[in-house]
């Protein structure tokens, strides 16, 4: 899956430890406007506690980010879906905001303590819901839907693989451990949004390398075990309404279309669907496309 590959990738799970300020830099504007008018709620998670921010009015719908990242990773979509539906948005454990994570994270683990989330958040317990999923995200959400599948109205897999094998590594991947100039910083990060994250490069702009610069340095979460937990079964256990979604030059998704009939000989009744012209974030790179698709989704039925 795509965040194995971003573990190797930044060479660390963690945020190095001279990473003050001044390279995290501020939340940018735009990402202030929306963080200044959402809902914010912790709850427990373990020891500690995720956070989670809700926006909009309507049915329940819950969007999970990648890894080594926040609520962020959905900033472009969240005008689109929060207009039609009320978004519960987690920084997962030892992501953004959220606290760091002291036990040893699991998939299983992870899926439990969001739907424990979601039972004091819902106004009415075991209210049924949809499920967003970018990258790792996509990942939980299957976790999610396993553990209570009569809760899962539709789930949203928003990645390049749907194959049980290993995915290889992008080559050119540049290390931003113990950098602490602000303009190197970005500078890599930028490079390593063009190979790991966004296809057309042009389409890098400010906010995206703010968002990463801010995302990956944050992250205090050692990936590692939580990405061991992960098992093939669980995709296959699936029940539901399943939609895959991937750009077309998603990174981690090789074949992307031969994807899509990966994801149809587990589950015929699947849909999916190609985003052309974006790579792995295709809800950021190519929002004015994918958010017609997923308010077209989640409105049906």
């Amino acid at each position: 899956m795509a965040d194995a590959a971003k573990i190797a990738a930044q060479g660390a799970s963690r945020a190095p430890a001279n990473a003050g300020d001044a390279v995290v830099g501020d939340l940018p504007a735009d990402a202030a406007r929306w963080e200044s008018s959402a809902r914010r709620v912790s709850t427990p998670a373990g020891a500690n506690t995720i956070t989670w921010r809700i926006w909009g009015n309507g049915s329940p719908v819950v969007l999970l980010h990648g890894n080594s990242g926040s609520w962020t990773h959905w900033i472009r979509n969240l005008d689109a879906l929060s207009a039609h539906h009320t978004l519960y948005v987690p920084d997962l454990p030892g992501h953004g905001d959220a606290d760091p994570y002291t036990n040893t994270p699991t998939m299983a683990g992870f899926a439990s303590l969001l739907w424990h989330g979601m039972d004091e958040l819902l106004p009415e317990h075991g209210l049924p819901v949809d499920i967003l999923g970018f990258s790792l995200g996509s990942v939980l959400a299957e976790t999610m839907a396993v553990e209570r599948p009569a809760q899962v109205r539709k789930l949203v897999l928003l990645r390049g693989s749907f194959s049980d094998g290993p995915l290889a590594l992008p080559e050119g991947i540049r290390r931003w451990r113990g950098v602490d100039d602000p303009a190197e910083m970005a500078a890599i990060q930028k490079h390593n949004l063009g190979v790991l994250m966004i296809h057309d490069t042009a389409r890098i702009d400010a906010l995206a390398v703010a968002l990463q610069t801010r995302n990956v340095l944050r992250t205090t979460l050692d990936m590692r075990p939580l990405l061991a937990s992960r098992t093939p079964q669980t995709f296959h256990r699936l029940t539901g309404e399943i939609h895959g979604v991937s750009g077309e030059f998603d990174v981690y998704g090789g074949d992307v279309a031969e994807q899509g009939r990966v994801l149809k000989q587990v589950h015929p009744s699947a849909h999916f669907h190609l985003i052309p012209g974006a790579g792995h974030w295709a809800i950021y790179e190519a929002a004015d496309a994918i958010n017609p698709l997923l308010v077209d989704i989640l409105m049906k039925g």
